[in-house]
């Protein structure tokens, strides 16, 4: 008799010590009982004992899940009463897919659904949390209308629709209709698979000894090293432009090329593309297009969200967000290496035009001049250099100095050569100079009568004689930048052309008042977007 007491007594306490650690474990300890429900069923007896639940059990059931509900795991369920789970049959979906996005791991009572909140479903995608409004909490789409329902082994939250798994990036990218194409077949032209020998089941021998196995396979990208958005617990942001809004912003190019005189060659549209890959990948969620003027892409590249177009309601992923582009461009400092164009082309500038592009201030002599030999025999290149040469009056307080409008030259189809107005893009560059730097005056430039630099010394050969120096053709001195004039910035909103005011400050070494001008280059900053 004493042993039973002793036995009656020790179960009691069990007892009591059970639902200490129960409270414990679901954060109900001094709760409102009126709040919750707590069953000493397991998770799947629970559901069935509620006649409102009988058709999510039967589907449970008949793709076999429901036995999931009753082992020994601490699981949370989305139950849907049966008139929600009249949805199922109408979804294009794999229905087991769907009702495994409906449990997860863990138990996670209303107190821990924190908003931004992400929990892996038994499906391997990720149930997105978000809490709108005080007192509603929202499951991807599904709104809780009656949590708290604890179990045995978990703890079940009624909610009003039946949840659809959302699709990872990798997948909405993957099914893209050809509108897309440029886009999508670019991404997956780097995909690769490769043999996962770690995943891979031994399952015999061959006649060479060599083992056979029940192979798994793997996809590598590339891309993935730096923004994996195959996988399910990445999240990341990605911009997706259509054909035909590519298609726009390289027709821009074209125009744009054309106006500064340079081709626009399959080079050319090679970095444009490449810019635009790197461009759309970023490794973080983007929830508020615009709140940030600046992104940086996974890759480094910058987005400005202030030029590039962007419809700013997004399509929510399992491991991110798509963003639809509908107006993209390359920045002037990608496809705009420099802007380059030599003095001398004033000789082709038509004799009707000269007064209205070129002024000369206190000139004697204008003398197109071939100068010095150039020879480069590893890139094939020789000729002689040209010079726009200007001799002065000498008249005090009143330097030599012209202002230009800069030219380019135009081939035409009779085989003449002509000069046309250089336009460029607006934005921040750097003005670049070369002359025929022995014994050359120093100067002083400027910008659409903004000066950049003041009795600037040209007469060292490096890096101011000619384009010899700064940004050469590799192995050579050819085809540089010449010497650094300074930061200039093209106002505007448009392509436009702009004056270049070069004018003796100083004779230094030179003794007499001439310059001897060889190019000019602008070359886009970080800041020319």
């Amino acid at each position: 008799m004493k042993n039973l007491k002793y036995i009656m007594g020790l179960l009691l306490l069990l007892s009591m010590a059970c639902n200490e650690v129960w409270d414990e474990h679901y954060g109900l300890d001094g709760g409102d009982e009126s709040a919750y429900v707590v069953s000493s069923l397991n998770l799947l007896d629970y559901l069935k004992s509620i006649p409102d639940y009988s058709k999510f059990v039967e589907a449970l059931e008949q793709y076999g899940i429901a036995e999931e509900l009753t082992r020994d795991q601490y699981l949370s369920v989305w139950a849907v009463n049966n008139e929600a789970m009249q949805a199922l049959e109408s979804m294009d979906l794999d229905k087991e897919f769907v009702l495994r996005y409906h449990i997860n791991n863990l138990t996670y009572d209303m107190s821990k659904l924190r908003d931004g909140l992400r929990l892996r479903s038994l499906n391997g995608k990720y149930i997105p949390v978000t809490r709108p409004v005080e007192n509603k909490i929202q499951v991807a789409d599904a709104t809780v209308t009656e949590g708290n329902q604890f179990c045995q082994n978990g703890v079940v939250h009624e909610i009003n629709e039946l949840m659809v798994p959302d699709e990872s990036i990798y997948e909405y990218l993957y099914g893209l209709s050809d509108e897309y194409s440029m886009i999508r077949d670019s991404v997956f032209a780097a995909n690769d698979t490769v043999f996962d020998a770690s995943n891979s089941v031994p399952i015999g021998v061959d006649k060479s000894g060599n083992t056979i196995y029940d192979s798994a396979f793997v996809i590598e990208n590339p891309i993935f090293e730096e923004v994996d958005f195959r996988s399910e617990f990445s999240q990341v942001t990605m911009f997706v432009p259509s054909n035909e809004v590519v298609g726009v912003c390289f027709d821009n190019l074209q125009k744009l090329y054309d106006q500064f005189g340079k081709p626009f060659t399959k080079a050319d549209s090679l970095i444009a593309w490449n810019w635009v890959m790197d461009a759309v990948f970023y490794d973080q969620v983007v929830d508020d297009y615009g709140a940030e003027e600046d992104l940086v892409s996974a890759f480094g590249k910058l987005w400005k969200t202030t030029v590039q177009g962007v419809n700013p309601q997004y399509k929510r992923m399992s491991n991110g967000r798509v963003y639809d582009v509908n107006f993209l461009k390359i920045p002037n400092n990608v496809h705009i290496s420099a802007i380059k164009q030599l003095f001398y082309y004033y000789e082709f500038v038509p004799d009707e035009q000269r007064d209205e592009l070129f002024t000369f201030h206190n000139t004697s002599e204008i003398r197109i001049q071939a100068t010095d030999n150039y020879s480069f025999p590893n890139i094939n290149v020789s000729g002689t250099y040209t010079i726009l040469r200007l001799f002065g009056e000498d008249i005090p307080g009143q330097p030599l100095a012209v202002d230009y409008t800069p030219v380019k030259l135009d081939k035409n189809e009779d085989g003449t050569t002509t000069a046309s107005v250089v336009e460029v893009p607006p934005g921040e560059y750097n003005l670049y100079m070369g002359v025929q730097s022995k014994n050359h005056p120093y100067l002083n430039v400027y910008i659409d009568d903004q000066l950049v630099a003041a009795e600037l010394n040209v007469e060292p050969s490096s890096p101011w004689n000619y384009d010899r120096s700064t940004n050469t053709v590799p192995g050579t001195k050819w085809d540089g930048l010449g010497g650094l004039v300074g930061i200039v910035n093209i106002e505007g909103d448009e392509v436009r052309s702009f004056k270049l005011r070069v004018e003796v400050a100083l004779l230094g070494k030179s003794s007499r008042e001439e310059m001897k001008l060889y190019h000019w280059a602008l070359v886009p900053t970080q800041n020319n977007y």
